[in-house]
């Protein structure tokens, strides 16, 4: 992608722009960016999916039986049918896992590392509904789809941190109005706010829908937790603590600075490893919402699957397939993430898996599988994690 092209979904922006002045930084009003995306569930088709056992849901109701009062699905009819008339929300997570045509939206934000894409909640709220002001420890793109809603924004040190009491949700008790930070947003609108931006959106109408398409930020706490299971995967026994004994040591019993000077260094050489890193990286960025439904294919299975791949059958890229790759130049290879799981390969093979991270439909009867001794593994790796699935026959 060349950075400095103009995006529709930045309405004409380039990403290099959208890099320098915005990302992480502060707000953007995108005004259109979306207009042209046909809305890819309706309000009713959302709450029959909070109806599901499986999907993740919420309602807010400002003024139900306590203020802020907070319900957690699956729902039923009954449910819907006794809420008030307004200033009430539904929210249901990962919308994309659920629903493919999700996936076009998700993608046209692949100016950014799509494996930073966590997933798209989407909500519908009567006129006046609110979750309250709060704010997002990652970065958000908050894409208005139907109806209008109007946006309150807060700089972070705009706000104290501060929660309002007797509440289960997250929500600031002292939001107050910045003017210059005040939008109405339409259908097609985006709103983009930097982690730690407070935000406090209210409904305009009874269609609005908003799609927030949520990005990944692990802690660096639990970036050193994950990476120190994964140096302690292997022990080297004789890899101990050994600091040199200074020539001076006012006590036996103090430790000195080049004692602590020493574990440092010990600590540091334990995770100076490119690899390890990106193991980590790729693994953790790539594991799946919700693994439960991300089982991967038996040997039976695996094998059928791959006969129809050959065969010619029609494959897609599921919406909540995550894949990321890291390419070693030095040394020549690359490492295949998929759903949590890593293949390392030739990094010959990396024109294919860019095909398979860009492109959501494949046919691969006239692929050679022979042509590279590990393309085969490549493509058995894909459809083993579930990250290409067969299309049904029409007759099925």
């Amino acid at each position: 992608m060349n950075i400095d092209t103009p995006l529709t979904i930045l309405a004409g922006m380039s990403a290099k722009t959208f890099y320098q002045e915005y990302w992480q930084k502060k707000p953007l009003l995108i005004r259109g960016g979306a207009k042209d995306i046909e809305l890819p569930i309706s309000a009713d088709e959302l709450a029959g999916l909070a109806m599901e056992e499986e999907v993740e849901s919420r309602i807010v109701i400002e003024q139900g039986e306590t203020p802020w009062q907070l319900l957690q699905g699956p729902f039923d009819e009954a449910t819907f049918a006794e809420l008030p008339e307004q200033e009430w929300t539904l929210l249901v997570q990962a919308v994309d896992h659920w629903v493919p045509e999700v996936q076009a939206l998700k993608e046209r934000f692949n100016f950014l590392p799509s494996w930073r894409v966590d997933d798209v909640m989407v909500s519908y709220a009567t006129e006046g509904g609110s979750v309250g002001p709060h704010y997002d420890q990652y970065d958000v793109f908050l894409v208005q789809m139907a109806g209008k809603r109007r946006w309150q924004v807060l700089a972070p040190e705009q706000y104290q941190d501060t929660n309002l009491a007797d509440s289960k949700l997250h929500i600031l008790d002292n939001f107050e109005v910045d003017p210059e930070q005040d939008y109405e947003l339409e259908a097609g609108d985006i709103l983009y706010l930097p982690p730690n931006f407070a935000h406090n959106g209210r409904a305009l109408d009874n269609e609005c829908m908003t799609f927030s398409v949520g990005f990944r930020a692990p802690s660096v706490q639990a970036a050193l937790q994950g990476l120190t299971d994964k140096a302690c995967e292997e022990i080297n026994e004789k890899n101990r603590f050994a600091a040199p004994e200074p020539l001076e040591r006012d006590h036996h019993a103090q430790i000195q600075a080049s004692d602590i000077d020493h574990l440092k260094q010990k600590l540091l050489e334990l995770i100076d490893s490119p690899t390890l890193l990106a193991n980590w990286l790729g693994e953790t960025m790539s594991e799946t919402k919700y693994p439960e439904y991300s089982v991967q294919l038996n040997a039976q299975e695996l094998e059928e699957t791959f006969a129809q791949a050959q065969h010619g059958d029609t494959f897609i890229r599921p919406g909540d397939a995550r894949l990321c790759y890291y390419l070693n130049e030095a040394e020549s290879s690359c490492t295949l993430y998929c759903n949590g799981n890593a293949l390392e390969l030739d990094a010959e093979l990396v024109d294919f898996i860019q095909a398979i991270c860009d492109q959501e439909e494949f046919d691969f009867s006239g692929l050679e599988i022979n042509q590279h001794p590990q393309l085969a593994e490549a493509l058995r790796f894909l459809l083993q994690h579930q990250a290409l699935v067969a299309l049904p026959h029409e007759d099925e």
